[in-house]
């Protein structure tokens, strides 16, 4: 149509050179300012004169130079588009309503996109880290998602081109407001798009998954124009065939005053550079919080499996050349709480054993010559196995254990970046490998129900009910549940007592714990045992023990108040050897919220003909009767206060 025009007014130029494209989607057509002058259209409109002169100078030499280029000046058509019907047809029309409905529908697939995403708890859903390809596919994505969104500059576009006075000139029958309307439309849904985009990076784990999602996110913005499409070839109707043949399409806007090309020509830049910065600024926020380990749990409980190694090495260090000790490994020892460090093994986070009393980290000078500083074990990610470890650095499978990576469990080889996400069985060492379970729960909290409703989620963290209906919970999760009566238990040998230990700055609801289980101090009962003696009644990670202090009273002195407060914050059964010096009986394995109902054995010979655990005597002679009980709430309930009644250990 344009060109024949261009030939009726004697401007016969190629058709190379008389038309060209913003882009094939956009739809926005550019024509040189030779047909613009032999066109006619628009004198009521005070164009610039500037242009119009440098058309009618316009050589045939110009025209066929191959530097010539197409610049912001020279007319433009309206896009071919749906959108455009929006203001080119009557609101009761077919084409109209059709318009509306793409238009409807391709927003709201993209706000349901939107909002499929779990806003306020992306923590939980973004990955803990990407291998480099995805890396760098995400970062490589932005550029193509800004290539591909030709829906914002084209509205800004038009907009900026054609202010009112001039769109009246042109269209005097048309509403500008409707125009107006189909732009911001087009704004909007190029915004819409870009956030989706912005959204699927952070989230992609996968390179091909970040590539399949952009392209269907282009897909639903780019409905109108296959809608277009389609009504040209007389596939939706017979009117919006027509429509697309309106005389609007081949109408040619030349440049306004309000549109100078220059000042367009930069606000669009800035347009498209502010886009580019706002998605490049989410997703590197994103980058650096992954690689600091943002996107992790911060702190986990480890519960390992009743697993033993009788011929543990542990290899002490030593300002010369150190030395060996066998000791025997039982590896419930070392459950409990591990914290994320500030070191980074190949980009995933290193977690480090804390304290068995509170959770916090091991104490770093010990009060007295003969008290053991404790070194945590930590769990790690090691390269060469492709594997997360269990590793502590002073034990060893073996003398010879030299080995970048001295596990004692290991995982499945895997990628994964949270240690969380580690699926399938462990290996174990005892002596020999073999397969095994290792449990593995997030501290962190997202609502009451991982506070087994026996708290309340506040920041994160779980803050455990206390005396409901008189019950008090304790552990991360206040997953262990103490009854009032049951802070006095008894014996049935002797009607001996035990008493939990309450210190008001001491642990969690004042009372001395480890491995999140109450301490208990014997308080009478049994004859003929010396007043200074002490016995303790403590959880070790999987048994209870009975440990044996003669003379032990003299804790609750003054002058043994800072040794006592090291000993009991900084316990760890393993390197307190709690079992082979101290204990004279344990129970079965339980993870029982107290010793009421478990059976317990006297320890008598030991000696390598005997079992780990030395020969075990039964309190009892029947299975299943347990030992104690709990008893009334209201006798001798405060007898372990009672014992520190020189102000306590802190």
């Amino acid at each position: 149509m344009t060109q024949e025009r261009d030939t009726e007014a004697g401007f016969a130029a190629p058709q190379s050179i008389a038309t060209g494209r913003l882009s094939e989607k956009s739809g926005l057509v550019f024509r040189l300012n030779a047909a613009t002058v032999a066109e006619g259209e628009g004198d009521a409109w005070d164009e610039d004169p500037t242009s119009k002169m440098a058309a009618a100078t316009t050589t045939t030499a110009d025209l066929h130079d191959d530097n010539i280029k197409e610049n912001d000046d020279d007319p433009i058509t309206l896009p071919e588009s749906t959108h455009t019907f929006l203001f080119t047809e009557p609101i009761n029309s077919t084409p109209f309503c059709w318009a509306f409905v793409i238009a409807a529908m391709s927003i709201l697939c993209l706000i349901l996109a939107l909002l499929d995403n779990p806003w306020g708890e992306y923590k939980n859903v973004l990955p803990a880290n990407v291998n480099p390809p995805v890396k760098i596919a995400q970062y490589c994505s932005i550029f193509i998602a800004l290539l591909m969104e030709e829906e914002i500059p084209t509205g800004f576009y038009l907009l900026r081109r054609m202010p009112k006075k001039y769109f009246n000139s042109k269209f005097p029958e048309l509403k500008y407001s409707k125009f107006v309307c189909s732009c911001v439309l087009r704004v909007v849904s190029g915004y819409l798009f870009l956030l989706n985009v912005l959204l699927i990076l952070v989230q992609a784990s996968d390179v091909l998954e970040i590539f399949y999602d952009v392209l269907a996110l282009q897909f639903l913005q780019q409905l109108d124009d296959i809608a277009f499409s389609l009504s040209r070839m007389s596939v939706l109707s017979k009117a919006m065939k027509n429509a697309t043949k309106s005389r609007y399409f081949q109408i040619e806007f030349n440049k306004s005053k309000f549109g100078r090309g220059r000042k367009l020509s930069i606000f669009l830049k800035g347009v498209y550079f502010f886009n580019m910065f706002g998605l490049f600024a989410g997703l590197l926020v994103v980058t650096l919080r992954q690689e600091a380990g943002h996107y992790t749990c911060s702190e986990i409980t480890v519960k390992f499996p009743d697993k033993l190694w009788e011929d543990g090495i542990v290899n002490w260090p030593d300002s010369d050349s150190g030395y060996e000790e066998g000791m025997i490994l039982n590896y419930p020892y070392f459950n409990g709480v591990y914290r994320q460090a500030d070191e980074r093994r190949d980009r995933r986070p290193v977690y480090v054993e804390q304290k068995k009393f509170d959770g916090t980290p091991f104490d770093l000078e010990s009060p007295a010559e003969g008290f053991t500083v404790k070194l945590g074990a930590k769990f790690m990610y090691c390269k060469s196995l492709k594997a997360w470890i269990f590793t502590h650095e002073y034990i060893r499978k073996s003398k010879h254990d030299d080995h970048d990576c001295p596990w004692l469990l290991r995982s499945e080889e895997t990628e994964v970046y949270d240690i969380e996400e580690v699926e399938g069985s462990w290996q174990i060492w005892a002596g020999v490998i073999s397969d095994t379970k290792v449990g593995i729960t997030c501290n962190e909290c997202n609502d009451d129900f991982d506070c087994n409703l026996n708290g309340e989620c506040q920041s994160g963290t779980c803050k455990c009910s206390d005396n409901v209906d008189g019950v008090s919970f304790l552990g991360q999760h206040c997953e262990v549940r103490l009854k009032d009566k049951c802070r006095t238990i008894v014996g049935e040998t002797y009607n001996e007592t035990y008493t939990v230990i309450e210190e008001p700055s001491a642990g969690s609801k004042g009372l001395m714990q480890e491995y999140n289980r109450p301490l208990y101090l014997y308080t009478g009962g049994v004859p003929g045992l010396n007043a200074s003696d002490l016995i303790l009644l403590l959880y070790s990670g999987n048994r209870w023990f009975g440990s044996y202090y003669p003379g032990g009273q003299i804790i609750f002195t003054e002058d043994y108040k800072h040794i006592a407060s090291f000993a009991f914050s900084n316990y760890h059964s393993f390197w307190d050897r709690a079992y082979k010096r101290d204990t004279f009986f344990v129970s079965d394995v339980t993870f029982g919220d107290t010793p009421v109902g478990v059976d317990f054995y006297w320890v008598r010979e030991r000696g390598e003909q005997f079992g780990p655990f030395g020969v075990l005597h039964p309190f009892a002679n029947v299975t299943g009767r347990g030992h104690f009980r709990c008893s009334d709430p209201t006798s001798n309930t405060n007898a372990g206060r009672q014992l520190m009644n020189g102000g306590g250990f802190f």
